[in-house]
């Protein structure tokens, strides 16, 4: 089919394309299955595309996909990419096709080695692709108007750029060629401070999507542009300042990075306090940075970020620094020198979302931060609940909690449950361990006080969910459940329990809370005890339905 279509007259060729267009589909579908060393029907496919019509765009968009499957064909017989790149970059002008070409730039530039080293040809492609968008953004007229792309496609690029000037860095220093790192970070990160510069600051037509490009492109740099040798600058001096582990060469330049950025990154989330989409990507980035560098490296920044998150969700009551939050005790829990810290913003965090819920419409109309706060919690409780035990603030929480395990949300249910289920596994481990140590025995006893204190109320909501009269979203799931909660309160204070459930199950079918309580009394295993759950509530929602049912034809008849 190909061979008869490449064939025909050009003009021929614009409207019998179909068949060329399914066969290529096809070829891209079997692209797993096909060797590297397939060399009959790929050499003549892939020296045919740059032939094919150029303004049939269904017919590029899965001829560009095509390309990108065959990435690591192409990486060994090199010579058919040559023409092959100039097809895509056009591809990226066409609206139907952007995408497509974006997406085979990143995957060529995923699988580039020294016979295809792309470095430098995508990277004057991206260098089109900004500078078009400035000439847009300051009205001027674009004669050539190709790379005017959307900010999804063009982080593509930019991640196939970055993966492509690692592997071109990379091997110069293999080779012991000169280090030609300066160069590829100012044509990198150069132009995103800038913009960003331009953004901070007071003057100038700027919104927040343009500072939520900015930080976007400043994520695809942290997470896919690695340095095999170091650079000399204000990471590695801290580094050297505070007497910590030498540094990789990574980890210097997100740290490089982060210290030439971060009072920008400040100011803008200043300046649009109140845009979830830029708090959201902002959050995603020092994810990244603290990952990328590690935890060793990043930690003279924990303390800057703690406190900004504090400030920016006291100010905007966003749920994404909630979010951040949690990233930072996950990281940084288990650092004893760290908890302090951690343990203050989630009191200041606290402190602003109770003022925030204060009522169950409150609850209602903010389930983002029920989730992302309970979340944060239950993280606190998993990874150094000792101080928030200790703290009468536990106790608030679970007032919280309680509360927040009512609303008809399904993460939201999530994040209250995942809480309670981590508080009660906290209570294990201390029974568990068992000892004579003070402060042990300290947590201990304040952890009782508090579920004692709180813990029918927690269990007459979680048997109303099962009863059906509260929304039942997390039966028996992993991080966070109704049966993981009442699994490990019935190890926990197995009399307390059966006490606080005989009660709340009163009006339920007397043989099916009987099978119900006895399987917490028999002590079954976790997977006998979530099938348990599940039987009881199926026997719960027919007696529901059938009670409604007999009340309508009691209605029915009355009438």
């Amino acid at each position: 089919e190909c061979k008869r279509v490449s064939s025909l007259p050009p003009e021929q060729q614009r409207s019998d394309w179909h068949g060329i267009e399914a066969s290529l589909y096809a070829v891209r579908s079997v692209s797993r299955y096909i060797a590297d060393e397939e060399s009959k029907v790929l050499p003549f496919v892939m020296d045919l595309i740059p032939r094919l019509p150029p303004d049939v765009p269904q017919l590029r968009h899965t001829a560009s996909l095509a390309v990108g499957k065959y990435a690591l064909w192409l990486d060994s017989h090199a010579t058919y990419l040559q023409p092959l790149m100039p097809y895509l970059a056009q591809g990226l002008s066409i609206p139907q096709c952007a995408s497509a070409s974006a997406t085979a730039i990143k995957e060529l530039c995923e699988c580039c080695n020294k016979q295809m080293s792309l470095g430098d040809p995508v990277l004057q492609l991206y260098d089109g692709i900004i500078a078009a968008q400035q000439l847009q953004q300051a009205g001027a007229p674009n004669n050539g108007g190709q790379f005017v792309l959307s900010l999804r496609d063009e982080l593509e690029v930019l991640e196939g750029a970055c993966k492509a000037v690692s592997r071109l860095l990379l091997d110069q220093a293999t080779a012991g060629q000169p280090d030609s790192t300066p160069t590829y970070l100012n044509r990198l990160v150069q132009p995103v401070g800038t913009r960003l510069a331009a953004i901070a600051s007071t003057e100038g037509n700027f919104g927040p999507k343009q500072a939520t490009a900015e930080v976007e492109r400043l994520t695809v740099i942290v997470r896919y542009l690695d340095l095999p040798r170091a650079t000399k600058g204000a990471g590695a001096t801290a580094a050297a300042a505070t007497g910590g582990p030498k540094l990789s060469a990574r980890a210097t330049f997100i740290m490089d990075l982060m210290s030439e950025s971060w009072n920008l990154l400040d100011a803008i989330s200043q300046k649009y306090p109140h845009d979830i989409h830029l708090a959201e990507k902002l959050c995603r980035l020092h994810k990244h940075v603290m990952r990328g560098c590690g935890r060793s490296a990043y930690r003279p920044l924990l303390e800057s970020l703690c406190a900004q998150l504090v400030r920016n969700f006291d100010t905007s009551r966003l749920s994404p620094y909630l979010y951040a939050a949690s990233i930072c005790i996950s990281e940084y829990g288990q650092d004893t020198s760290a908890v302090p810290l951690l343990f203050k913003m989630l009191t200041d965090m606290s402190t602003a979302v109770f003022g925030l819920l204060r009522t169950p419409g409150d609850f209602t109309a903010h389930p983002d931060v029920v989730e992302e706060f309970f979340f944060l919690t239950g993280r606190m409780m998993s990874y150094c609940p000792e101080p928030l035990v200790a703290s009468p603030l536990l106790g608030s929480l679970l007032e919280c909690a309680e509360v927040g395990m009512k609303l008809d949300h399904r993460d939201a249910n999530s994040g209250t449950l995942n809480f309670l289920e981590n508080t009660i596994s906290f209570g294990l481990r201390l029974k568990n361990r068992g000892g004579a140590d003070p402060n042990q025995n300290a947590y201990k006893d304040a952890l009782e006080k508090a579920i004692v204190r709180e813990g029918q109320k927690v269990v007459y909501n979680l048997a109303s969910a099962l009863r059906g009269d509260l929304p039942l979203y997390r039966l028996d799931n992993d991080r966070g459940s109704i049966a993981g909660v009442l699994f490990k309160l019935n190890e926990l204070c197995p009399g307390l329990l059966m006490q606080w459930l005989d009660s709340a199950l009163m009006h339920v079918p007397g043989q099916a809370k009987s099978i119900f309580l006895q399987s917490l009394m028999d002590k079954v295993s976790r997977d006998e005890f979530d099938s348990s759950v599940r039987q009881f509530t199926s026997v719960c929602e027919r007696t529901r339905k059938l009670g409604g049912v007999s009340q309508a034809l009691s209605a029915q008849h009355a009438t």
